[in-house]
């Protein structure tokens, strides 16, 4: 994989750039659609295509359980097996590590974990994920990291951040194993503490892997001590290897990040919120459900035929083409919103995109 900064915003960390995978190229500061388990929930592969989505983000932990590595392998990889012509990243579990701890043991050889779906005992090390991941012909891999809550106390994070990095420092070793054929992210830790995600960044820079995420953060903490982190971490993060802030999805956030020199984003909000009848607008979010959209015949987007009124109906009546309109809606907007960034960037101005989002956006 191959990283060019393209342009850069005078006033700001933000750059546009392209990322050439072996898939083919991606357009950066890019948004992720999120496909856990091998789909993206609510829409067609092509329609992401056609939308003009190059990059998905799937989800080793799920699909080792389900439908198996030998299934997708023998399918001539993830991609093959989704129907999708596009790049893939996947994640390798370390989220799954926190949100089903109580199914989880981790130690420093690697991480034991009994099955969600039948009960059944797995062992995850470093070089597993990586080989699992090759094997899965993906595009981008993720590294196997150790996260814990923002709330745990300090010795906690310190450890688990310790642990981070000396998997990471396993998992390079199995990348030069594996040959180049597969890009590989290392991934940062340290909570909302400054000292960790420095001594975090620089170590796992010092690895060469071919890019950079910014993990365990959006998970309940401060939305300051977020973006104080992010910045903390990119003054250590190489400048030519793209940075990857994982799981932040609200476009306040986005745009704040982007100008703080982040490149990619990934989240389930639009296909989450979709589902739940919220879809993503120039003015904001919209509750579809309410009842003041009864006899609302305006447009959600105006290159969209649906109007409010039609989406609340089909979400009062438990219609499938519900989720499906939302989703489509909402996965459109970020994509927009993606493209709005690059051209602020071109243009020197992303200053002036980010106060416009903040106004819409920001939750204080």
């Amino acid at each position: 994989m191959k990283f060019e900064v393209l342009w850069r915003d005078k006033n700001s960390a933000a750059r546009v750039g392209v990322l050439h995978t072996k898939s083919g190229p991606v357009l950066t500061p890019a948004f992720m659609p999120v496909g856990t388990e091998g789909a993206v929930k609510g829409v067609f592969p092509q329609q992401l295509w056609d939308m003009g989505y190059r990059l998905l983000l799937s989800n080793l932990y799920h699909l080792y359980l389900r439908p198996g590595i030998d299934v997708i392998e023998k399918a001539g990889g993830l991609s093959r097996f989704m129907g999708w012509r596009g790049s893939v990243l996947t994640d390798s579990g370390g989220f799954q590590v926190f949100s089903l701890s109580r199914m989880v043991r981790v130690r420093d050889e690697g991480i034991e974990f009994f099955s969600h779906i039948d009960g059944s005992r797995h062992f995850l090390t470093p070089e597993s994920v990586l080989e699992y991941q090759f094997r899965m012909k993906v595009d981008i891999a993720m590294v196997l990291d150790h996260f814990v809550s923002n709330e745990s106390p300090r010795e906690d994070v310190e450890d688990a951040t310790r642990r981070t990095v000396e998997w990471a420092h396993r998992a390079a070793r199995k990348k030069e194993e594996l040959g180049k054929e597969m890009a590989v992210f290392g991934i940062v830790q340290g909570g909302v503490f400054d000292d960790l995600r420095r001594t975090s960044a620089m170590e796992l820079s010092s690895l060469n892997f071919d890019g950079y995420a910014i993990g365990g953060l959006g998970v309940g903490e401060d939305e300051d001590d977020m973006f104080r982190s992010i910045e903390v971490v990119n003054q250590y993060l190489p400048e030519d290897k793209p940075r990857y802030l994982m799981g932040i999805g609200e476009p306040y956030q986005i745009v704040k990040a982007v100008s703080l020199g982040v490149d990619l984003f990934d989240c389930v909000i639009p296909t989450r919120n979709g589902r739940r009848g919220q879809v993503f607008t120039e003015v904001g979010k919209l509750n579809i459900k309410r009842n003041e959209f009864r006899e609302d015949f305006s447009l959600v987007d105006q290159e969209l035929p649906f109007s409010r009124s039609l989406l609340r109906h089909l979400y009062s009546s438990s219609h499938i083409n519900s989720a499906l309109y939302n989703t489509y809606i909402n996965l459109k907007f970020f994509l927009d919103t993606m493209i709005k960034i690059r051209k602020y960037i071109k243009d020197n101005s992303l200053g002036e995109f980010l106060r416009e989002t903040k106004k819409i956006w920001r939750k204080k």
